[in-house]
């Protein structure tokens, strides 16, 4: 059996295969199983790949996120001890648009010249002019904030600012009770836009609750009971 098997593998040398006569399995070759085994063994591990790069990311956003908040609430903070005004005059319910030059951003790209505490910061060199930049990759569930910051001032002493994160922070019904109960929007924008003549802003937010459930993470500064002094 040995001297036919021999033969055979000497015949079939030059298609560069040999078989076993016995069993007429390819020696250097995989079965039909084996192959198969292996394509769902390297689909499986490719997505858990994909699945941990996305994770990665969107880990990151946030982290970059947080430090960007925490970045703009230490420049609140000095900005309004410096004596600045907050400027009410630019107010939009989602009003702190991107610095320096202000205004609504479609995925990064500022689309309308506007104003807001992220341009007053950024005059009075409290912020710089590229603040945003990290925040152009992030979720987009909250179309009236994207890759931005929002603003909001409840009352005279207490200031609310936001971000929309992938993962960590908040629903947003649950930052539109915390707001409501403090009477954010009738304290302000209602308020001065009455007063002044404009218009009620007709976001996604000022409209409800958006369909999809962005998350977010706050950044909640009370000045105990001290007024903000706005022009």
């Amino acid at each position: 059996m040995a001297i036919v098997w021999q033969a055979n593998c000497r015949i079939a040398a030059k298609k560069y295969f040999c078989y076993n006569v016995l069993t007429m399995k390819n020696i250097n070759g995989f079965t039909l199983v084996e192959l198969i085994i292996g394509i769902c063994v390297i689909g499986i591990l490719t997505g858990i790949a994909t699945i941990s790069y996305s994770k990665f990311r969107e880990n990151a956003y946030d982290a970059a996120a947080k430090e960007t908040l925490h970045q703009v609430e230490t420049a609140f903070k000095s900005y309004v001890a410096g004596g600045n005004k907050v400027p009410l005059r630019y107010y939009k319910p989602l009003g702190f648009y991107d610095s320096p030059g202000g205004g609504y951003t479609d995925l990064g790209i500022k689309i309308f010249n506007g104003g807001g505490i992220g341009r007053a910061m950024h005059q009075a060199n409290y912020l710089p002019d590229n603040l945003l930049n990290t925040l152009k990759n992030g979720p987009t569930k909250d179309t009236s904030l994207k890759n931005n910051i929002g603003y909001r001032e409840c009352g005279k002493n207490k200031v609310f600012f936001y971000i929309e994160v992938y993962n960590d922070g908040i629903e947003q019904k649950q930052m539109r009770k915390k707001m409501d109960d403090l009477k954010c929007s009738e304290k302000t924008d209602l308020d001065w836009q009455a007063e002044h003549g404009v218009t009620r802003y007709a976001g996604g937010w000022g409209g409800g609750d958006l369909p999809v459930q962005p998350r977010y993470i706050v950044a909640e500064i009370d000045f105990d009971n001290e007024s903000l002094d706005s022009d």
